[in-house]
C-alpha cells in the first residue's frame, strides 16, 4: 500500500508540474514496477508505451528503453499475441542497439529466446539445432560476463518454455539452477508473481511423476508466496492461486 501511494503521488506531482522530462523515469518505476504488481498487466502497457515515446522525445533514451523492456516483458506475461510481441522485440531491440543501450538490450534477450522457442512449430532438425545453438551461445556469453540478473531470467523463461512443452525434468532442473544462483543475489527475480506461479506448476508436475514427499515442501513454499502475491494484486494472481489449488486437489484425488 505504501508503494502504491508513493507511485500515485509521483504521477500526481509529475502531472501538476508538467515535468515531461521526468515522465519516462517515473513511468518506468511505477507502471513497470509498482503497478505491475497491483494492476492487471495489460492496464500498464499503454502507459509504458507512453513512457517510451516521451523519453525518446525528451532525450531520456535510457529510461525510454527501460519502459520498452518492461513493455515487452509484461506483454509476454499477459499473453499477448506472440507475433505482436515478436514485432515489438525486433523494433525496440534495433533501437536499443542503435542508441548503445546494450545492458537493456541484454535484459530482453531471455524473453526473445523464449518467444522464438514457443513459435518454433516445426520439427525441422536444422532449425531446432540452430535455435539450441543460439540459446547455448547466449547462456555462455551471460556466464562469461558474470551477469546474474540476465542469467536468472534465462532460467526463468527457459523453465516456462520447458514446462509448456511438458519437459518437466528439464524445467525442474532450471528452477534448481536458479535457486542456487539466487543464493548469491541481493534480490530475486519475482516477475510480478509469474516466477512463483510457474515454479508451482513445475513442482506439481514433478510430484505426479515422482515421490510426493520429495516435492511437498517446495510446493508449500511456492503456495505461500503466491498467496502473498494474491493479496498484493488479485487481478494478476488470484486466478494463478486458484489454478494451483485445483492442481493440488487433483493430485489428492479431490474432484470438487
Amino acid at each position: 500500500k505504501g508503494a502504491e501511494y508513493v507511485g500515485g503521488l509521483s504521477i500526481g506531482i509529475l502531472e501538476k508540474l508538467k515535468a515531461q522530462e521526468y515522465l519516462s523515469q517515473v513511468y518506468a518505476c511505477t507502471y513497470g514496477g509498482i503497478f505491475g504488481w497491483i494492476r492487471n498487466f495489460r492496464l500498464n502497457l499503454e502507459n509504458l508505451l507512453l513512457g517510451y515515446q516521451t523519453g525518446m522525445q525528451t532525450g531520456d533514451v535510457q529510461h525510454a528503453m527501460f519502459n520498452a523492456a518492461f513493455y515487452i516483458k509484461l506483454s509476454f506475461s499477459s499473453g499477448l499475441n506472440l507475433r505482436e510481441v515478436e514485432r515489438n522485440i525486433e523494433k525496440f531491440g534495433k533501437e536499443m542497439i542503435e542508441y548503445n543501450q546494450k545492458a537493456v538490450f541484454r535484459s530482453i534477450l531471455p524473453a526473445k529466446r523464449a518467444l522464438s522457442d514457443l513459435m518454433l512449430s516445426t520439427q525441422d532438425p536444422l532449425l531446432m539445432a540452430k535455435n539450441s545453438a543460439e540459446q547455448n551461445a547466449l547462456l555462455q556469453r551471460v556466464v562469461e560476463e558474470n551477469n546474474p540478473v540476465v542469467l536468472s531470467d534465462i532460467y526463468i523463461f527457459s523453465g516456462i518454455v520447458a514446462y509448456i512443452y511438458s519437459r518437466y525434468e528439464l524445467a525442474a532442473a532450471l528452477v534448481q539452477k536458479r535457486y542456487e544462483l539466487e543464493k548469491n543475489m541481493s534480490r530475486t527475480r519475482l516477475k510480478w508473481g509469474v516466477t512463483a506461479f510457474y515454479d508451482g506448476l513445475i513442482f506439481l508436475a514433478m510430484a505426479h511423476n515422482s515421490s510426493e514427499f520429495e516435492w511437498s515442501s517446495k510446493i508449500s513454499n511456492v503456495m505461500s508466496n503466491v498467496k502473498k502475491f494474491e493479496q498484493i494484486g488479485k487481478s494478476n494472481n488470484e486466478h494463478k492461486l486458484l489454478l494451483l489449488n485445483a492442481e493440488i486437489k487433483s493430485r489428492m484425488g479431490e474432484k470438487d
